[in-house]
């Protein structure tokens, strides 16, 4: 059923609906609730404390019975070794690994007792009292947004007035060397020299010399004010052995030391809590809850604007670890999936800046013949993106050549969710561009001029014909390709190969499990990796409405889980978002109370061998997906909602069309929605409101046309909107119209995050 209409200013005027923009609950309130406590420590990387400005980060845990070890981090310091491309798979793992650094040990005179710590993640702030046999000690700990230390500052009292610092460097090695992943010997490997320790006018130095070239230092320096210590520490890098990391350090320190405390601190909030506040999400589980602010946490902590893009640690390095570089076949996507929908754009600049920067190795890492007009990346590499793709690799399957158009899909989403043309001529469309093109080179004709891709790898599962994999990132890649031409009229002279390459796209292959992971290899092993299904998610490009379609999809996902042996954190959060896609609430509920149950660290860090940074945040994805979902001009709000949440509330959720949404769901009834144009134009609003009971206003045109269709219990509203128009739409039962905000708590009420030996309650009974 479809009804034309003319839009109204029904129950707001113009004034009433700019009044909105006040706030409506106290953030500083609510964000205490979502605070982190520690009525215990452990010896456990993945029950510290996590600070972290983007690049330079503090992990605060247990050394021994009387100590407590922050160790320092910096994303960016990596080994400078010599490529070998040509030598083995991999190498960058040796050649450019990240390298650790060291720990500043709290030294106590007594044994520790017990302790009370908490980080309260509104301010990015740690602190903690600990009680020994010998007295207490109270901590605070930043890592101050705008400088580039780290900022302690401790007070003792009875027999802990006096504690004493200790610097423990450690070893500058590959952790693949150090994690016993590998032989030394199969690289030639040569350790990095020892490093040095010194004074120099009142500085404490641990300079660290690299085997090749370039060098890293680790500067501190504790002031005394009666019973307190104050304690910066700072790291310096430099990939050239003319200029001094020292040097670095020690400016960063004297920059910081130059300001006061409280200036340094009000900066940082202030970064902090608008950073928060740019979106809203509120749903009856405090688990879960808890688990998106902290991650959304850990996110700005790891990586931003300006700072090296994030790997599978982050700032808060660990030896213990056989992943000490950036993989590209599942880990950077995920890591940044969550920018979008969050309304954290911004975020996303550290990846697309290192692509940006580093395009022509990039290039390079194609073979010779093919860099006029493409692009790749391996499965792995340093933070220079070097990658190559070798001959060798090619002929016998050992490669990936999807990577690449995988990462740009969530490049694209950053011009789909900003609306930002510019980036997209500029940069977004000639590297999408080279990286169809180099999976078009690899394409071979049939007899009966279909396009098939050559044996290459599905990840973490085999080699294959066709693999699924780079088939549904070639196909997407064409059709994106396509679509951008068209939008900003290119007329690329590339185009008609394109059209023809995708009209005689080999099709995906299907059998009675439903689809396979490419041409003659089906899935008959536990596979934790959703590489044959990237057609389902998150492309999006098979059909989820027509019934033979659905069918395949449910099949395929339904034989995917079944076989659970070897699934990990990120199978579980895959398998929730495609039944997001598919409207399934509960199921998706399922696959991310079992990762929380499973994998659900203290910190919110993840770990399979060693930390992995892109489970939790495609959990943030998995839980907007939810609540929200965009594709072209549609909006689905409310699409995937669990029976368990009666009252969910957002607000400023960002979708494709450059739109920021507002919603609330009170007693399982969506009471209103709100959206407001950042850019202007056509939108498609699907919800359960029904159509009898909808109310519409608006903030600029008080008569518009629009259309009203009725889709099962859905409702479909369809119009075009200004920029900076906002409209709202209420539902008649609703008494009163109230703004997004927190809602009750019935399912894991009490604070969970943290180290906490209380029990934990399931169920509030206020």
């Amino acid at each position: 059923m479809k009804w034309i209409c003319f839009l109204f200013a029904i129950f707001y005027s113009c004034e009433n609906i700019e009044a909105q923009q006040a706030p409506h609950f106290k953030w500083s309130e609510y964000m205490k609730k979502q605070e982190l406590h520690w009525d215990s420590i452990s010896a456990n990387y993945y029950t510290g404390i996590l600070l972290g400005n983007g690049r330079l980060g503090t992990n605060i845990y247990k050394e021994n019975d009387s100590s407590i070890r922050f160790d320092i981090g910096r994303s960016d310091v990596t080994d400078q070794r010599p490529h070998y491309p040509d030598s083995i798979f991999a190498e960058q793992l040796v050649s450019r690994a990240r390298l650790p650094i060291g720990k500043m040990l709290l030294e106590m005179h007594g044994k520790i007792i017990s302790v009370q710590m908490k980080l309260d993640l509104y301010n990015a702030e740690a602190s903690g009292i600990i009680q020994t046999t010998k007295g207490e000690i109270q901590f605070t700990a930043i890592v101050p947004t705008g400088e580039e230390v780290v900022m302690l500052t401790v007070a003792g009292s009875a027999g802990e007035i006096n504690t004493h610092w200790k610097w423990i460097p450690e070893k500058s090695i590959s952790p693949r060397i150090s994690f016993g992943s590998v032989n030394p010997k199969r690289f030639n490997y040569v350790n990095n020299p020892p490093e040095e320790l010194k004074d120099s006018a009142g500085y404490s130095i641990c300079y660290q010399p690299l085997l090749h070239y370039g060098s890293y230092a680790t500067v501190w320096k504790e002031t005394k004010n009666q019973n307190k210590a104050f304690v910066t520490i700072a790291v310096g890098y430099q990939l050239v052995n003319q200029k001094s990391p020292v040097k670095e350090a020690i400016t960063y320190l004297q920059k910081c030391g130059s300001k006061k405390i409280s200036e340094i601190e009000r900066v940082h909030r202030q970064w902090w809590n608008t950073y928060f506040q740019k979106s809203f999400i509120s749903i009856p589980d405090a688990r879960m809850e808890g688990y998106y602010w902290m991650q959304l946490y850990n996110l700005a902590s790891a990586t931003r604007k300006g700072k090296p893009m994030v790997d599978l640690m982050g700032p808060w390095f660990t030896s213990k670890t056989p992943w000490p570089a950036i993989w590209w076949n599942l880990n950077t996507q995920l890591a940044y999936s969550p920018i979008f929908t969050s309304n954290h754009l911004e975020i996303g600049r550290s990846l697309f800046d290192a692509l940006n920067s580093n395009v022509q190795n990039l290039i390079n890492n194609v073979p010779v013949e093919w860099r006029n007009d493409a692009a790749a990346i391996g499965r792995i590499s340093s933070y220079d993106l070097v990658s190559p793709l070798i001959t060798g690799d090619i002929r016998n399957g050992r490669f990936e050549p999807g990577d690449l158009t995988w990462t740009l899909y969530y490049y694209y989403q950053y011009f789909l969710y900003s609306r930002d043309t510019a980036e997209l001529k500029k940069h977004i469309y000639p590297l999408l561009k080279r990286s169809v093109n180099y999976l078009v080179h690899l394409l071979y004709k049939d007899e009966k001029g279909t396009y098939h891709l050559p044996s290459s790898q599905s990840p973490e599962y085999a080699n294959t014909v066709d693999a699924h994999y780079s088939l549904s990132s070639l196909r997407w890649g064409l059709q994106t390709v396509l679509r951008i031409d068209s939008l900003l009229a290119l007329n690329d002279i590339t185009r008609k190969k394109w059209e023809e390459v995708y009209k005689n796209l080999v099709p995906y292959y299907v059998n009675e499990t439903g689809y396979m992971m490419g041409k003659d290899l089906a899935l008959t092993s536990s596979h934790r990796h959703f590489s044959h299904l990237l057609m389902i998610y998150p492309f999006r490009e098979v059909s989820i409405t027509e019934p033979s379609s659905l069918e395949i999809i449910n099949r395929s996902i339904n034989h995917w889980q079944s076989l659970d042996k070897a699934l990990a954190g990120y199978s579980y959060v895959g398998a929730s978002s495609m039944s997001s896609l598919l409207g399934k609430g509960n199921e998706a509920y399922h696959y991310l109370n079992t990762f929380l149950n499973h994998h659900g660290e203290a910190n919110g860090l993840y770990r399979e061998s060693g930390p992995c940074f892109e489970s939790p945040m495609a959990t943030v994805t998995s839980m907007l997906e939810m609540l929200l979902q965009s594709k072209g001009e549609v909006i689905k709000v409310f699409p995937a909602i669990p029976d368990a949440w009666k009252e969910v509330s957002f607000e400023n959720l960002r979708t494709v069309g450059a739109f920021l949404i507002s919603a609330m769901k009170e007693n399982n009834q969506i009471s209103f929605i709100s959206i407001k144009s950042l850019k202007g134009g056509q939108i498609q609003i699907e919800s359960d409101i029904m159509m009898e009971a909808l109310m519409i206003s608006s903030n600029i045109d008080k008569g518009k046309k629009y259309e009203l269709i009725r889709n099962g219990p859905k409702t479909i509203l369809k119009l075009t909107m200004k920029k900076n128009e906002k409209l709202i739409l209420k539902n008649k039962p609703q008494p009163k119209f109230r703004e997004s905000s927190p809602v009750f708590k019935d399912l894991f009420y009490n604070n969970f995050w943290g180290l906490q030996k209380r029990k934990l309650i399931f169920k509030n009974s206020d």
